[in-house]
């Protein structure tokens, strides 16, 4: 694997939305709830000034975890009752936020999620309606996947359980699955890896026999967490192993149009597993093997350039993870300033005695809010 900047073969994608961009209404909002949280004065003369003070002054994931925290705790009291709505609003309202999701604008998100779920809550409580509870499930699994992006906090595993018994009660069955993964992934958070495997293995055998294409999308999916599951364990075999039949699995869309994505959700839990069982080296040839542009949306492609970056530094190479990182804050900006991960790889680089070879690090580091 060769050393200079060009190695990781990511090719470029459109650019994204300059950040000069005039910011949406709801990320005003946003920032004067930040304002609170924070205990200051949010005061913007120009659109343009609005977006660089937010890269610094507004920590998305405070803003993120106080609003979900809210929504999972109900510590805000409140004397409005949500309507309920029909159900045609609330399947856009669970496309907006799963778009949002998708471009890693968690700012937003943390707006739209408490909406939706009041909105579904208000109207499952109303009448039975299973395209009700199928918008429930589907808020609550975004809220445990957003949370996953931050630090540990025990409630992911609150949002998992009631996107599980949303989706029992939405009778889709691609729900389910995705509830009881997260249910997995809250489970491997607390360290418990063997029985997350178990327990996204079990999932994926109610799959196993499926040749529809939604369905052996998710069935790679699981077997995709299952090995992440393995690698953390340190269990090598079974990593390779459960990619392998996840590959298969894929092999098996043959020429579905929801195929690259499945390939693309592969590549990017390769590289997770190379670079959790210490193949540096292999983690950037699998995040060689795509284009940047194969990975669907936002998050998927910060997710892989955030690992990739990771794979550099574990290789000896920080002022290369520090550019993939600039990589991946321009086309995952809410990716990179949001998550743990990136935090804590930041202020890594940060101690490293390689600093002169990252010019801009102090801002990268005022950005994700990381700390030497």
């Amino acid at each position: 694997m060769p050393g200079r900047r060009e190695a990781l073969r990511l090719a470029p994608v459109p650019s994204p939305a300059s950040e000069e961009a005039v910011i949406a209404p709801v990320h005003r909002r946003v920032f004067l709830r930040a304002a609170a949280l924070t205990g200051g004065t949010l005061a913007f003369p120009t659109a343009a000034d609005a977006a660089t003070h937010n890269a610094v002054a507004v920590d998305p994931a405070l803003v993120l975890r106080e609003r979900l925290h809210e929504l999972l705790l109900g510590t805000t009291a409140t004397t409005v009752r949500t309507p309920p709505v029909g159900v045609d609003r609330l399947a856009r309202l669970a496309t907006a936020a799963r778009d949002r999701f998708a471009a890693s604008d968690y700012l937003a998100l943390a707006e739209q999620l408490p909406a939706l779920v009041d909105a579904a809550e208000a109207t499952a409580a109303s009448r039975p309606d299973p395209a009700a509870a199928r918008a429930l499930a589907t808020a609550y699994a975004l809220t445990c996947r957003a949370l996953i992006k931050l630090e540990v906090s025990g409630l992911e595993w609150v949002a998992a359980d009631r996107a599980q018994r949303a989706a029992r009660e939405g009778e889709d069955p691609l729900l389910l699955a995705e509830a009881r993964r997260l249910i997995a992934s809250a489970v491997r958070r607390t360290g418990d890896h063997d029985r997350a495997q178990a327990l996204t293995l079990a999932a994926a055998d109610d799959l196993a026999a499926t040749t529809r294409p939604g369905h052996l999308v998710m069935l790679s999916s699981l077997y995709c967490s299952a090995s992440y599951a393995a690698a953390r364990a340190g269990h090598r075999a079974d990593a390779v192993d459960l990619l392998a039949q996840g590959a298969e699995t894929v092999d098996r869309l043959g020429e579905d149009p929801r195929r690259p994505g499945a390939l693309a959700n592969l590549v990017s839990h390769r590289v997770s597993a190379a670079h959790l069982l210490g193949d540096a080296g292999t983690a950037l040839a699998h995040a060689n093997s795509l284009p940047l542009s194969a990975f669907p949306t936002a998050e998927r492609r910060g997710r892989v350039l955030v690992d990739a970056a990771s794979a550099y530094m574990m290789w000896g190479k920080p002022d290369m993870a520090y550019r993939t990182l600039l990589t991946a804050e321009r086309f995952a900006p809410g990716e990179v300033r949001t998550r743990t991960a990136v935090r804590e790889l930041v202020s890594d680089l940060l101690a490293s005695s390689r600093r002169a070879a990252m010019p801009g690090l102090d801002g990268l580091a005022a950005r994700v809010h990381a700390v030497a």
